[in-house]
Order: structure tokens, then sequence, then C-alpha cells
């Protein structure tokens, strides 16, 4: 198999050469001319004296520098992009150097993955990005979606849905909103669609090419519309096995807490004012003021100033991260399979998620001109029922949740086991909401539970110089059981004489189940021949293929 070899883009690096010039003379400054290797000046190099403070300075048009300060023992650093850097020492009786700049063309020879085919750097007309493993690797989170943001130029990722784990919702766009409908790239996981960013383990990945322009569309046609993700995992190679671990624990906090009123008095105080400015009767008496301000501190259960937002967040929540792999393999076979673990129990309570993943790639050389290989990729991840919930909105949070409470509501006590409501009688929205009690409505034994198998098998033939032909059929099958037992609570009202029921809880007789499948599958059979005629290199590419999806 040709091995894909990841690049950093070209623009902007400087490339040098090591040399060393000697003679025997000494004098302060020093000059020369900056050529090529085919003899010819180099314009625009940039000459330096390693240390020093003095200014650097660049050839003229005729590859002509001169530095006025470059003592003995001093190294000039010559720079030009695409050429190796120079360094040459400045040694005693010598004031003019000649100095040679060789092309770098090692990066221009690396292989970059374009959709059924792989071209050299070199001959790529189209607009491609490739990101490096390590440098998702450095990022310790456990989505590659998120880990590409600001990784490519062009590419652009936004989250939302973060207090949720399992259920964040990434919208990538490659060169902007490209149109009216849905703008999102189509991402390719060794060769298979349908298959989601965020599923993939970061450790996993070998490269990932990002297309950009039209030019893709000539591979995938109308869904390349908006630019594609190519994803390339890791595969064995002939060495001797390797273990490998990786892991990370990070730790998760709410950016910024809103600023609320959390003191009930002046709750009660400002919602007074405010309907006298409309004309209207304070709704709270001065002696519940008075008396909710005097006793709160003594009395937190019966006079709370609550802050919902301690409640409800996990503040920090610690999210794990481990993953182990072993490679190698022979002359006939090379394997490379992986494990991971992902542990978040997210920043809102009861919204655990959890996921297991397996990924085994399995490349067979039966013949010189004959490989056969397998991937097979596959998770399991748990959800606590009430992350789909928060994630969906009103119950947690926005609407019957958080947003429509207040600090004066004491939201459970760990003394009786119950869950409060209103505390004050003269409040007229006893509905208002008990965010803590709404985050175990859903709370159930029996977990969002979701799956995924992805197995790709392949042959490969290179019957002659030249010419490969690739076959493949891949199925993906991915389904999600959501089984919520609905309980509900009663609401009181805490006093000094005991609780007072206000609020009933509905008991639920019913529960909810859902069920979910799709089944993709897909086979391709592709054809390329590579040539060359005198100093012109060639390929010719024909292929055909067949998709099949179906949901539930």
């Amino acid at each position: 198999m040709l091995k894909k070899y990841l690049i950093a883009a070209l623009g902007g690096s400087l490339l040098s050469l090591n040399f060393h010039v000697r003679a025997e003379n000494s004098l302060p400054g020093v000059s020369g001319v900056v050529y090529d290797e085919n003899g010819d000046p180099v314009a625009g190099a940039t000459v330096a004296v390693a240390g020093s403070v003095t200014g650097a300075v660049t050839t003229d048009i005729q590859g002509r520098f001169d530095i006025a300060d470059a003592p003995a023992g001093s190294r000039l650093k010559i720079n030009y992009v695409g050429m190796k850097p120079s360094v040459t020492e400045i040694v005693k009786g010598k004031s003019s150097y000649s100095v040679v700049l060789y092309s770098s063309v090692e990066e221009l020879d690396d292989i970059v993955v374009v959709g059924y085919a792989t071209q050299r750097k070199v001959d790529l007309t189209g607009s491609v990005s490739t990101i490096s493993p390590a440098a998702l690797a450095d990022r310790p989170v456990t989505n590659v979606a998120n880990a590409l943001a600001g990784l490519a130029p062009g590419l652009s990722v936004s989250n939302s849905g973060g207090n949720t784990p399992g259920y964040e919702s990434q919208t990538i766009t490659v060169r902007g909103q490209g149109t009216l409908n849905n703008s999102a790239p189509l991402v390719v996981v060794d060769g298979v669609t349908g298959v989601s960013l965020s599923d993939i383990n970061p450790q996993d990945i070998d490269n990932i090419s990002i297309l950009k322009d039209a030019a893709s569309a000539a591979i995938y046609g109308s869904r390349a519309a908006n630019g594609v993700i190519l994803v390339t995992t890791r595969h064995g190679m002939q060495a001797a096995p390797r273990l490998t671990y990786s892991g990370n624990v990070s730790f998760e906090t709410v950016a910024k807490r809103m600023n609320l009123v959390t003191d009930y008095a002046d709750f009660m105080e400002i919602q007074n004012a405010a309907l006298i400015a409309n004309g209207q009767a304070p709704r709270f008496s001065q002696g519940k003021i008075d008396e909710w301000r005097n006793d709160a501190g003594q009395n937190p259960t019966i006079y709370p100033n609550t802050d919902w937002q301690d409640h409800i967040y996990r503040n920090p929540s610690v999210v794990q991260n481990h993953n182990l792999s072993v490679t190698g393999g022979g002359k006939r076979a090379r394997y490379n399979i992986s494990l991971g673990l992902v542990d978040n129990p997210g920043m809102i309570y009861y919204t655990d998620y959890r996921r297991y993943q397996l990924r085994s790639n399995l490349d067979v050389t039966i013949k010189p001109w004959l490989t056969v290989g397998t991937d097979i990729f596959g998770y399991i991840d748990n959800n606590n029922p009430s992350a789909e919930n928060a994630t969906a909105g009103g119950d947690v949070i926005f609407g019957s949740g958080a947003f429509n409470t207040v600090p004066g509501m004491t939201l459970y006590d760990p003394a009786t086991g119950l869950y409060g409501g209103i505390q004050n009688p003269e409040e007229e929205n006893v509905s208002n909401f008990n965010p803590y009690r709404r985050q175990w409505f859903y709370k159930s034994e029996f977990p969002t539970r979701t799956r995924r198998i992805v197995t790709k098998l392949y042959a490969r033939l290179q019957p002659l110089k030249g010419l490969s032909i690739q076959g493949s059929f891949s199925y993906n099958y991915w389904d999600r059981r959501v089984e919520q037992h609905l309980t509900d609570r009663d609401l009181y009202r805490f006093t000094a004489d005991g609780p007072v029921l206000i609020r009933e809880g509905v008991v639920r007789t019913y529960i909810r189940r859902y069920n979910y499948a799709d089944n993709y599958r897909s086979s391709d059979i592709t054809a390329s021949y590579s040539f060359k005629l005198s100093d012109l290199s060639a390929t010719v590419l024909l292929g055909a293929s067949q998709e099949y999806d179906k949901n539930e």
C-alpha cells in the first residue's frame, strides 16, 4: 500500500542548508552573493548574523548582500522560502563569500490524499489543506470536530450544546456559508461516508485532507459542493509489535456564570418597583420583605436565597480519555488495533456520557501483486436520558426549568428528601418550576444507548507496472435506543411546623421508548494507470460506485 504522508503548508516556512567556509584573515564587515544550485543569483534571501542585535538584510536583485558588523567567529544565516538554509562561519581574513542554496524538493514529493487516489504535493492544482495527527494529539479533547478548530485555513468550526456530552452539535463550514440549506462538507473516513467526525477517536487518525474547491466534485459529485474532509486512520507496518498508551484528564467548567438576583428580598423589592412604575399595586408586603431579609441567614431552608446555578452545574466536570493500541506486522500481514474509553460526566448533573470504542485495521499481502484488507470500527455509548432533554431545552434550563424559577425556592431539602416549591405564599406564580426536580424527572436506570459498527473489505491488484485496480465493500450500521421511565416528585413548602404539600406530582402511567436505526452499504471499484511520457507524468482514473441507505 502506498504510504500516505502528512505535510505542512509550504507557504511561510523557511528551509535551510548547513555549510561552512574557512579562510585566514579578519575584518568586521562581510559581503557576498547568494546563488541557487543552477548558478543564478537569489534575490530576496534573508541574511543575518546569529546572536547579533544587528538587523537582517536581504539580497538585492543580483543576489548581493553587505553586513556591516560580522566579527570573526560569528555565523551568517541565509534563508529563502523553498530552499534549504545555509549557516556560514565567518573566519579571519575573508570578507567576501559566495553561498549556494539548494532547493528543498523532499516535501514536494510527499503524498496527499485527494479522494479515491493520491497525488504528489508538487502536482496539486486544487486547494487542499492537510492536518497532522500531532496537531490533534496536542489538544485534550474527545471530539475530532472540536479539535479541528483553527488548524486549517478556510475551515470554521462552531459548537453548541457543549453542556450535554454525546449531544454536541458542531457546525463545520469550508470557506464559509455556501448555500441556503445544509452547508456542511462531506466527511469520508477510510473511503466510507456516513460516519460523523465526532465518532472517531482522535488517536486513531493518520492524516486529514480538506478539499476546498469545486475540483472535489469531480470525484464525489454534488455532495462535495461544500468541500470534503478526508480522514485516513492508522494502519499497521512491518515492525515488531509496539504497544502504545495515551490518555488525558481534563476539567470542564462553566465559562461564565450569569449574574442573577439571588437575594429574594431584593427580588421582591425589584418586582414591587416595576409594578408601581406600571401603575399597578405591589405584589409583596413590606413585612414579608423584612422577614426574609432578617431570617434568611438563620434558616435558609424556610427563607432561601437560591442561585440555581449552584445546583444544576457540576463544577468542575472531570473528563477522562484513555487509548490503548498495538501496531506491528511482517512482510505478509500488518495490523493496527486500538481500544478507547471516553468518560464525561457532563457539566449539568445527570447528563453523564461514556463511550467504548474499537478499531482494527488489517492488511495482508497474498502475492506481490495482490493485497487484501479489512477495516473494522465500532463503539457503544451510554447517556443518561436527561441529557437529551437538557439539550432539547425546555426541561432543565429553559422553558419549564431554571429560567422560570425564583430565588425564594428551596430546590431540595436533604434532611427530608423532599423537593421544594415557592416558599413565599404571596408569590402568585406558584407554577414556577424547580429545575433540580426536572433533572430527576427523566433520570432512569435505562440509559440511552447508541451503537455503530463500520466494516470495510477491500482488495487491490497491481497486475502491471503503473496499473492499480481496487475494489471495496463497506457496511455501516447505527442504532439508538431511548427508554424513559418518567418519575415525578411532589413539591413542598417548608415551614417551622413541617413541610406543606403545595403541588402534587402527576404519576405517569406510561413509558417512552424510541428506537432508531440506519443501514448503509456501498461498493466501489476503481482502476488507475500512471505513466510518464518524457518529462510528463499523468494518471488516468476510472471508477464506479453504488450506495444504499435505509433509515428507520
